[in-house]
C-alpha cells in the first residue's frame, strides 16, 4: 500500500455520492486518504477537533476539502466562510461538488474562496485532476 500524501475532507450527506467519490479515488490510485463528514457543522468539529475529531492521529487536519452546498445544519457556503476567516485554515483548498450548475451558485463559491467548482454530473475523472493538481501543490509548498 502507497503512503497517503495527505488526507481529504469529504462533507457530504448523500451517502450515495460519499461512496461513488470515495470509490472513484481509490480507482484512480490517488495517494490520499479520506475522511468524511455529513454537513459544515460536523466539517467545523473535524477542523476544530472538538469531539470526537480531538485525536489528530486518526483525525488528521485535511490538505484539501471537497464540499457540497446544500446540506442539512451548515450549508458549504456557511463552512466556506467559516473556513476562510480562521488564519490556520483559510489557505486551505476548497473544492465545491454540488448537483447545481447555476452561475449564482458558482460565482457565490468563487466569492467566498472556494478554489474550484464541480457539478456532480460531470465525469468523476475530472474531479480527481483537480484534487490532484490541488494536493501536489500542497505537497510541494509545505515542503
Amino acid at each position: 500500500m502507497k503512503p497517503t500524501t495527505g488526507t481529504i475532507l469529504l462533507v457530504e450527506n448523500d451517502p450515495d455520492t460519499q461512496f461513488l467519490i470515495v470509490t472513484s479515488f481509490k480507482f484512480a490510485n490517488l495517494p490520499v486518504s479520506f475522511q468524511v463528514v455529513e454537513n459544515g457543522q460536523e466539517a467545523v468539529n473535524y477542523l476544530s477537533g472538538q469531539k470526537p475529531y480531538a485525536n489528530r492521529e486518526c483525525y488528521p487536519q485535511p490538505v484539501i476539502i471537497l464540499t457540497d452546498i446544500r446540506m442539512p445544519n451548515m450549508s458549504g457556503f456557511e463552512l466556506l466562510g467559516w473556513v476562510k476567516q480562521h488564519p490556520k485554515l483559510k489557505h486551505l483548498p476548497i473544492v465545491v461538488v454540488s448537483i447545481s450548475n447555476s452561475p449564482d451558485d458558482m460565482i457565490q463559491a468563487a466569492r467566498l474562496g472556494a478554489c474550484s467548482y464541480f457539478v456532480k454530473i460531470l465525469p468523476l475523472d475530472d474531479l480527481i485532476d483537480i484534487v490532484a493538481k490541488q494536493v501536489l501543490q500542497q505537497c510541494c509548498v509545505s515542503n
